[in-house]
Order: structure tokens, then C-alpha cells, then sequence
């Protein structure tokens, strides 16, 4: 097991060297997930695979807003986190490039709703950058990035009649990714 496990890495190190390499980036973002609103941060490796893959983990605070009407359920916060894979199919002009993504998402739900400590489930996702061009070649880069998909946690939430599934449904999310 340790054997390929190290050819795993000594292949990810390889294709990482001869590719051009888009940089480690972190981001700061607005969601809406499922009728909740969140706010997320997250990680994003450099590029390897020829500039083609990154690894992304995300964690987000949300705020139960999908129940509105009902006082004792109304923004309950609870936190998302997601560990994704990100492939791109290149630059589409110079300061645009779209990206596709999946993963694995874990919920830590609010007690008003389950028993469960953790949900778990996966999302999938597709999304545009907009790099804002920089006069010098050395300042860092600045994106604008817009993404849209789903999520899918395979609980419910048993403690609300009819046993709703809370944060399965349609994503949106907005925000700004810096490269150092």
C-alpha cells in the first residue's frame, strides 16, 4: 500500500513539474445552498495534471434560512464543509476560464433538526472565473468567480415533520479568489 501510495505522489509531483502551474489561491464567497445562506472560505491547491486539476476544500457557516416562517427554526446556524476535486478546460480568452468540480460534503446540522452529529453526501458544480488584469506582471492575481450546482446529503432532517431534506437542492455561489 505504501508503494503505490508513493508512486501516487511521485506521479503528482512529475505532472506538476511540467506543467505551467496556476498558483495557490483562497477565496472568500456568498452561497446560496438549498434556500440557505452561507458564507464560505476556502482553499484551493496549485494546478497539476498539465494545468488541468486542482484540489479544493471549503468550509462554510450557514444559516438555516430555507424555514423562514417558523420562529424556532428560522437561521439556525450550522456549518458545511466540502474536500472537492476541480478540473478545467482551459483559459476561454485571457481573463476567463470555466472549471467543473465534485465531491465529498459533510454537514454539521443543528440539533433542532436530527440527532445525527454529522450528514454526509456529495455536490457537484460548474463555474466561471474572471481574472481582473493587473498592470504589473508581479502583483498577485484576483478573480471573480461565479458557480452553480447541487448538493445531495443522504439524511434528513427527522426532528421537522415530514422529514425534510434540508440541504439537497440547487447551489449558487459568488465571490473573489486571490492568488498569492
Amino acid at each position: 500500500m505504501k508503494k503505490i501510495a508513493m508512486c501516487i505522489a511521485a506521479a503528482i509531483c512529475a505532472l506538476s513539474i511540467q506543467a505551467k502551474e496556476t498558483p495557490l489561491s483562497l477565496a472568500f464567497g456568498l452561497a446560496d445552498s438549498a434556500d440557505n445562506l452561507g458564507i464560505n472560505l476556502e482553499i484551493t491547491s496549485p494546478s497539476f495534471a498539465r494545468d488541468f486539476i486542482v484540489l479544493r476544500i471549503e468550509s462554510q457557516l450557514d444559516l438555516l434560512s430555507a424555514y423562514r416562517n417558523d420562529p424556532d427554526l428560522s437561521w439556525e446556524q450550522f456549518s458545511s464543509h466540502r474536500l472537492g476535486v476541480a478540473g478545467t478546460g482551459g483559459w476561454n480568452s485571457d481573463t476567463a476560464r470555466l472549471y467543473g468540480e465534485f465531491g465529498g460534503l459533510a454537514v454539521l446540522p443543528p440539533r433542532k433538526l436530527t440527532d445525527d452529529a454529522a450528514q454526509f453526501g456529495i455536490y457537484g458544480l460548474f463555474g466561471f472565473e474572471f481574472f481582473i488584469d493587473s498592470d504589473s506582471a508581479s502583483a498577485p492575481m484576483l478573480s471573480y468567480y461565479l458557480e452553480a450546482g447541487t448538493n445531495s446529503i443522504f439524511d434528513e432532517a427527522e426532528r421537522i415533520p415530514g422529514s425534510p431534506d434540508y440541504y439537497s437542492g440547487f447551489t449558487v455561489k459568488t465571490g473573489l479568489r486571490w492568488y498569492p
